[in-house]
């Protein structure tokens, strides 16, 4: 709890001070007056005694009195009536009303908390103030009188009776009537007040010495006033601003004292009468407890702050509720004591301090002295039977019961008196012996069953403990007793409510902060909102005044709620605002959305109470930020229509309220500025039928995947380097989609349309209502071109927020008439806008009408409509630049169409569309250019420029490589080769009207046109084609156009190829050969099994080979149905002639001779544009081998065009597959890795070799450098017993495979070991060999046949073998071939020879003869 200016001991001291009367006769008022005060509030700011006085107490001791204060009252004042109290306690909280703070850092947050709190102290001290005097104690009993006479009487003894009879009426009332004095023999002093101004000293000194006389000089005082002459200065301090309380004086019916009629609350434990004591049953009847009760009094008996009840006779409210007539006086410019002077400051000073010392303090200590006589005499004796019975019978402590019977004390009964001897010790400041005389007094009350005085005694016990600095558990308990009592069995609310504040002075002196804030918590009720509201603050600013790691800061925010909507019950609106929003700070950024959305939505309606229509506006749009709704535990549909609602009367409020102009944040819909996007990739053409537009870049599409990106940056750097000669050195990609991603302004050629996305969100779960939907823009011109648009429209918000029309030259809008945007969704709304000047345009908001549709979704008539706007631009990345948009002068803009094609596909299909090339800009279109992702399967056709298919086909697979000094420039050449096999330029024919000149460049207006060859596969579904071309300007230099071919493509066909080698012998001479296997297959399956397949042709285009012959089945022209196979042989021939550089050959075989299309050969148009089977990629390095050669012995492209039906459909399709050959292994055209198993060339049978590993991988040579063919005779019968040797002729036919010389050495001394057949001898002429490696490691010489073969030659040697034996021979087996050649092959490196084994077994029969 925030301290305040008095400590919890001073203010407990100020509230418990002795009580002086004060009687006047008439003519004092007027002399007083002089100054604007009355005699009491004159003497009051002097009675705070700053000195030290002593008196003796019954034992002897001596006792001292410090900082004593004197309370002085009229003697006929009476409480206020219950009206005035309830404005009395609403105007002490409403009008100390403080908004100052403290940071607190709690739980690693900073909060910000009441600095102090001048209200509750107001209201504590004002709660205080109005409680009626009670019988069961006498702190609140007038101790003394003080009677005034003055100077100007003309017979003062006279009128000092007068008086002295009007105090012996007062005296001798019959309780519970006002006032109430101490006892019966209070202390009676006179006081001679002498106005300086109207009455001479000399008279003065003689009344007053008469006075002496009369009723003794102790008791006989004399007071000068209005001593200020023209020539003394002004007081400098007004001693009594603070003192006066005059709210209740301008009102008679709120001024006049009440008469003196019974007043004192209903109290049925403890009512005072002057015959002894006497137990009465609580009866209803009984005349006893029929006094009228006090106006304050209810029928609960919580009289004194009802503040807060929703009863009729409860006093609640604060000056908004409750008409506070002090509400319209200004007394701050009253002026005080303005007939006085230090001299009587002074005085008043003296006076006091002798009236304490030598009247007030001498008999407080003879009443001491009288009291504590009268309290021994009476210990150990029992007072009644009665008594002494309840003492060993009583059921003991009566808190938390009501008890039936009343005890009624007498007025000078031992027991009051003992109370009022240690109210006499307490307002001493003997704080012990205060203790000690209640604690003896609470036994006494508890055994007779005292209640109410019980409780008394206890509160007084627990206090004076406090003061003495002996609090305990022990003591505290004790006012915790009290408090029960008082609450549970006295029924007295009042006095729970003023000893749980004493209570929690204590308590919290001690730290007890939680006790502190359980007994504020237990006083609220339902009855009384305004002392609700002030327990409920002070419990939360205890549960935070621990120590901080204790510090409970949710039971402060939740205590904090309970208390804001207290106050706001209670009509004190600024301090439930001050609480809402002390407890706001816990829970903002909590995640508690439930209790968060309670707070705002409290906090903005006080505000709309509080005519702060800003600040409302700002609170109720808190429960529809998103993050409200993004937890779980989300309002209802109804919460939220009822949220929006009130914050539509706030926005209304907040509008009509204001004077400048200007279109308000709305929270309602959300922007997803993530999604913000805006395009500027020109107008799409016009609708046409049989025409496609290109895809370009559009709205609320997918976004492309990275590598997709990549693709088209790629393609755009090769258009640059086929276009422009060269890339710039730093590349940066165009952007014409500007998104999130991108990190560059857009430009935007002027009078081209653009598009703008903008997607909103409804998080509520009802429906809102948009209507009149515009972009906000600002424009700024070029500084060239400012002074002519100084009287133009730079900005629309103005009109936009006045509702005014207007048609700007600048900016061409698009409005949109109406959106509906469901319960929780999202929804994306396109703007077009064409800017109409040069310079810098920035979009920066969208202004709505925004209507709550409700629950339904459909708003009706009554709906509230109010204009706002959303922010799109974020407020924390400042580096967005997709709205600041520049714009450049007029370009030309491309329109690309295509002639309509279906997107259903066969892999390998040949289509022919049409494309149209328009310009729609204003300026000339030049260098254009297309570039492809897949040249293999998408092509651009120049019909007017002859151009060489097979160039290309031929650099692929057949050109070598430069060898370059830099990997660098080999890089830079590979690179350039690549860009102008992807892009070209369009050299179109013109559409007639003349708008194609130059070759490359259109006419603004004007159309050309190009062919466009596809081969969709199923390896390229998705087809990119970017056309480029240049404006002119160089903000933008160049502009792109984007479109994707996206085909669904169906694999139907399916190619195997298997080459076998051979040899063939015409005219005696040997020639190279080879068989191609190809098996066609249709792979169609499911709902495409309708589809069939007939061969057209088979081409092969090759340096090396020809297609000499074709071997089918009969049924070869029929249709391939699903899953159906056609295996055909086609034979070639190496060509015996050396092609040109350059140039690559092609034969042709008609499959299906009669069909109309195969009449066109491959070389012709379109065939001929898809004659690579080379699977392309735009990603792909160059870090390849530069140097490497092509090597292998087929190097033959195989296509094999087809045609496909489509019975269901009645449609038709031509394709070619394309196969290309390498080496003798198999070969496939579907899109998988080329088998590499290795097909044995002329085998004649398979058997087990044991030849050494070193053999064998030497075998494993997919080629052999080399071929031969034996000829000899199979089977010769011989008689071995005429002669030992056989000798057999065999003819070697040796062919050179390769396009070098090579030397061939056939090796006889190395054979390879067959342990089923013989072995054979040679004769003749044999030569030394090269050295080979013997199979031990050990170099050694052979013997054997060398010849030498130029490229693709072939030589016959003619040798005899010899064999010993009849028996199976094989012949292959009983020689090795070795290689050498000059040039690196693939077959033999350099120099170095390599053995090559034959797999031609050449079985020999040898047989014995007769």
């Amino acid at each position: 709890m925030n301290k305040t200016g008095k400590t919890a001991q001073e203010f407990i001291q100020s509230s418990f001070s002795p009580i002086i009367a004060i009687l006047c006769s008439p003519k004092v008022d007027n002399i007083v007056s002089k100054n604007n005060l009355s005699l009491v509030e004159l003497l009051q700011p002097f009675a705070n005694l700053d000195w030290e006085g002593q008196f003796r107490e019954p034992g002897g001791s001596i006792c001292t009195i410090k900082n004593w204060k004197i309370i002085i009252r009229d003697v006929n004042w009476k409480p206020v009536q219950p009206m005035e109290a309830r404005r009395q306690l609403n105007n002490a909280v409403l009008y100390n009303y403080n908004e100052k703070t403290k940071s607190l850092d709690l739980e690693g947050h900073a909060f910000e908390v009441p600095q102090s709190t001048p209200w509750f102290d107001a209201w504590r001290e004002t709660y205080l103030e109005v409680q009626f005097p009670s019988d069961h104690e006498f702190t609140k009993h007038y101790l003394a009188c003080i009677i005034v006479g003055t100077s100007q009487e003309e017979n003062i003894i006279d009128c000092f009776n007068s008086l002295n009879q009007q105090y012996a009426q007062l005296q001798n009332i019959t309780p519970p009537k006002l006032p109430k004095w101490f006892n019966s023999g209070v202390l009676k002093s006179y006081l001679l007040l002498h106005d300086v101004s109207s009455t001479s000293k000399e008279k003065a000194d003689t009344t007053f010495e008469t006075l002496k006389q009369t009723f003794g000089a102790s008791n006989s005082f004399m007071l000068s006033i209005n001593s200020k002459s023209t020539t003394d200065p002004h007081l400098s301090t007004d001693y009594w601003a603070h003192c006066i309380k005059r709210s209740h004086d301008l009102n008679a019916d709120t001024t006049t004292p009440l008469p003196n009629m019974a007043t004192t609350p209903l109290e049925p434990q403890a009512i005072i009468t002057s015959s002894n004591i006497t137990i009465t049953a609580d009866d209803s009847n009984n005349s006893t407890t029929q006094e009228v009760s006090h106006p304050l009094t209810t029928a609960e008996n919580d009289i004194y702050d009802n503040a807060n009840s929703l009863q009729t006779h409860s006093f609640s409210g604060s000056s908004e509720s409750v008409s506070v007539a002090g509400k319209v006086a200004d007394y701050t410019s009253e002026v005080h004591g303005a007939a006085l002077n230090a001299n009587d400051i002074e005085g008043i000073k003296k006076f006091m301090q002798e009236y304490a010392s030598k009247a007030l303090l001498p008999y407080l200590e003879k009443q001491i002295s009288q009291l504590s006589e009268v309290v021994a005499n009476r210990k150990g004796v029992s007072r009644s039977l009665f008594s002494a019975t309840k003492r060993w019978f009583g059921t003991g402590k009566g808190g938390n019961t009501t008890v039936n019977n009343t005890v009624i004390y007498s007025n000078d009964c031992p027991e009051l008196q003992l109370r009022r001897l240690g109210d006499l010790w307490f307002m001493c400041g003997q704080w012990q012996r205060a203790f000690d005389t209640y604690h003896t007094a609470k036994r006494e009350f508890q055994a007779d069953s005292a209640w109410l005085c019980y409780a008394g005694a206890l509160e007084m016990a627990a206090i004076s403990a406090f003061m003495a600095g002996d609090s305990n558990r022990k003591t505290q308990g004790y006012m915790e007793d009290s408090i029960v009592t008082y609450l549970n069995t006295c029924r007295m609310v009042q006095y729970a409510v003023r000893a749980t504040l004493l209570s929690v002075l204590c308590l919290n002196n001690s730290g007890l902060h939680g006790e502190a804030a359980k007994q504020l918590i237990r006083m609220t009720s339902e009855d009384s909102d305004l002392r609700s509201a002030m327990l409920l603050e002070q419990a939360a600013l205890c549960f935070l005044s621990g120590p901080g790691s204790k510090a409970m800061c949710r039971k402060y925010a939740f205590h904090m709620v309970l208390s804001g909507h207290r106050f706001s019950k209670a009509g004190q609106k600024k301090h439930a605002y001050r609480s809402y929003k002390q407890a706001y700070q816990v829970y903002e950024g909590s995640g508690w959305r439930l209790s968060t959305d309670h707070v705002q939505f409290a906090l903005g309606r006080l505000a709309s109470a509080l005519r702060r229509p800003s600040a409302a506006v700002q609170w109720l749009a808190g429960p529809l930020a998103p993050a409200a709704y993004s937890a779980p535990g989300a309002q209802p549909p109804h919460q939220q229509d009822a949220f929006l609602r009130e914050y539509m009367l706030a926005h209304q409020q907040w509008v009509e309220s204001r004077s400048e102009g200007g279109a308000r944040a709305l929270p309602l819909p959300l922007v997803w500025r993530a999604a913000t996007a805006l395009v500027c990739a020109g107008a799409a053409p016009l609708a046409a039928a049989g025409r496609v537009p290109a895809t370009s870049l559009r709205l609320h599409r997918a976004p492309d995947s990275p590598a997709a990106s990549l693709h088209w940056y790629k393609l755009e750097e090769m258009l640059l380097q086929v276009a422009q000669g060269a890339v710039p050195m730093i590349f940066k990609p165009s952007v014409d989609l500007y998104t999130e991603a991108t990190d560059a302004n857009p430009i935007v050629p002027q009078g081209e349309p653009m598009q703008i996305s903008i997607t909103l969100q409804n998080p509520l779960k009802i429906s809102l209502l948009l209507k009149d939907a515009e972009l906000l823009w600002k424009f700024v011109p070029n500084t060239d071109d400012a002074e002519k648009y100084e009287e133009e429209l730079l900005s629309n918000e103005p009109f936009v927020a006045a509702g005014q029309n207007f048609d700007s030259t600048i900016i061409c809008g698009q409005k949109i008439k109406a959106v509906l945007l469901e319960g929780d969704c999202t929804k994306a709304l396109t703007f077009t806008v064409t800017p109409l000047k040069v310079g810098q345009l920035v979009i920066h908001g969208l202004a709505y009408k925004l209507i709550n549709a409700g629950e339904g979704g459909n708003g009706n008539g009554n709906s509230v409509m109010i204009s706002g706007k959303v922010n799109l631009m974020s407020d924390t990345n400042t580096l967005d630049k997709r709205l600041h948009i520049n714009v450049i002068p007029e370009t030309p803009c491309l329109q690309m169409t295509f002639s309509e094609t279906s997107m259903d596909v066969i892999s390998g299909e040949i289509r022919d569309i049409d494309v149209e090339l328009r310009n729609v800009g204003p300026v000339d279109m030049k260098n254009v250019h297309i570039a492809v992702s897949h040249p293999e399967c998408i092509t651009l056709v120049n019909d007017n420029v002859p151009e060489d298919d097979f160039k290309a086909f031929y650099m692929e697979k057949y050109q070598e490589l430069p060898v370059y000094a830099e990997e660098r420039v080999g890089r830079v050449q590979a690179w350039r080769a690549r860009a102008a096999r992807h892009a070209r330029p369009v050299r179109g024919d013109d559409d007639g009207g003349g708008g194609v000149c130059g070759g490359r460049s259109v006419r603004s207006g004007a159309a050309a046109r190009a062919r466009l060859l596809l081969r969709p596969r199923a390896s390229a579904p998705d087809l990119l084609l970017l056309a480029y071309y240049e404006t002119g300007e160089r903000a933008r230099p160049y502009r792109l156009l984007r479109h994707v071919f996206r085909f669904r493509v169906t694999e139907a066909v399916e190619i195997s190829v298997i080459p076998r080698r051979s040899l063939r012998t015409v005219r005696n001479e040997v020639f190279e050969s080879m068989n191609l296997s190809v098996d066609i297959k249709n792979i169609t399956h499911g709902k495409d099994e309708n589809i069939a397949v007939s061969l057209l042709e088979a081409s092969l285009l090759s340096r090396q080979w020809k297609l000499t012959d074709i071997t089918a089945a009969n049924e070869s022209d029929d249709s391939l149905t699903a899953h159906e196979r056609l295996h055909i042989i086609f034979k070639a021939q190496r060509m015996s002639e050396e092609l040109p550089e350059g140039k690559v050959d092609f034969t042709c075989l008609k499959i299906a001779k009669h069909h109309l299309k195969t009449v066109a050969n491959v070389n012709t148009v379109p065939y001929s544009k898809f004659v690579l089977d080379t699977r392309s990629s735009l990603l792909e390095t160059t870090t390849q081998d530069f140097s490497n050669k092509k090597s292998g012995l087929i190097q033959s492209m195989l296509i094999i065009r087809w045609v496909a039906i489509d019975k269901d459909k009645q449609q038709s399709a031509i394709g070619q597959h394309c196969v290309w050959l390498d080496c003798f292994t198999k070969a496939s055209s579907q899109e998988k890795e080329i088998l590499t198993q290795e097909i044995p060339s002329l085998q004649l049978e398979e058997y087990d070799s044991k030849t050494d590993s070193i053999h064998i991988k030497r075998k494993s040579r997919k080629d052999n450098v080399v071929l031969y063919k034996l000829e000899h005779t199979n089977l010769i019968e011989h008689n071995f017993h005429q002669k030992k040797l056989c000798l057999i002729p065999i003819t070697i036919n040796i062919v050179n495979c390769y396009g070098v010389p090579v030397d061939v050495f056939i090796d006889m001394t190395q054979q390879q070991s067959r342990d089923s057949f013989g072995e054979l001898g040679w004769a003749g002429t044999l030569h030394q060999g090269v050295v080979a490696e013997s199979l031990n490691g050990v170099e050694n010489s052979s013997l054997g046949v060398s010849v030498s073969l130029e490229r693709f030659s072939t030589q016959r040697l003619r040798v005899r073998a010899l064999c010993a034996a009849p028996g199976s021979y094989l012949v292959g087996s009983a020689f090795t071939v070795t290689v050498t050649t000059n040039t690196p092959t693939a077959g033999i490196d350099g120099r170095r020879p390599a053995t090559l084994f034959a797999n031609n077994a050449s079985l020999l029969v040898v047989r014995q003869t007769a």
